[in-house]
């Protein structure tokens, strides 16, 4: 099953320095329930059914040119009227 992106943000930092086309293809595979380099246990949450009625789901992709990458998915949809998907560095955080 997909999850929805919501709206789609992106730091300052990974704005300037990733290009367009390698965002989209993590959000591709964020949506896709690909959650790249993660442990078990974290994956696994994820997978669980709970885990995106919950508020959140997590990625963390190594790439070779930018590093490690991470994409967030939260609902907010009593804050911000649903979710929102924030692509970033783990400094970032």
């Amino acid at each position: 099953m997909r999850h929805s992106l919501g709206r789609v943000v992106a730091t300052a930092a990974v704005a300037a320095s990733v290009p367009e086309a390698v965002i989209v293809g993590l959000l591709d595979r964020h949506v896709a329930r690909d959650w790249g380099d993660l442990d078990a246990e974290d994956k696994a949450a994820n997978d669980a059914d709970h885990s995106y009625a919950e508020g959140r789901l997590f990625s963390s992709y190594d790439t070779e040119e930018h590093g490690t990458i991470w994409v967030i998915t939260e609902d907010l949809r009593g804050e911000a009227g649903g979710p929102i998907t924030t692509v970033l560095f783990p400094e970032d955080y």
